[in-house]
């Protein structure tokens, strides 16, 4: 199943009208990744099929905050909601597997 495909299961949508903006979060969590594991994208380009379900917990993350950008605590009644930070970090168990070293590279100067 695509990631387009399995996020909208996952959020309850069943139309094409959100996914222009359901893209662009799936690239923006792509991008975050690929950071992650080597830090520049020159090594590696494209997360690999074992780690896509992380992308997909990203972007639904991303899609629930849409409208409440930046909240760390409200309260409502019996009702409380608090935004933590999307921290890659707490997806590192499956991230470093493949995470390219520095040390892996060739040596010499590489202007960016």
């Amino acid at each position: 199943m695509a990631i387009l495909d399995s996020v909208k299961l996952r959020i309850g949508l069943a139309d094409t009208v959100q996914d222009n903006l359901l893209n662009d979060l799936i690239d923006d969590a792509t991008a975050r990744v690929l950071t992650y594991i080597n830090q520049d994208g020159i090594v590696n380009r494209t997360v690999p099929d074992a780690v896509t379900w992380v992308i997909k917990d990203i972007v639904v993350k991303m899609y629930n905050r849409i409208g409440d950008e930046g909240k760390t605590a409200s309260g409502e009644g019996n009702v409380s909601n608090s935004w933590e930070a999307i921290d890659l970090s707490k997806y590192s168990d499956a991230l470093d597997v493949y995470r390219e070293s520095s040390q892996s590279r060739r040596p010499g100067m590489r202007f960016v």
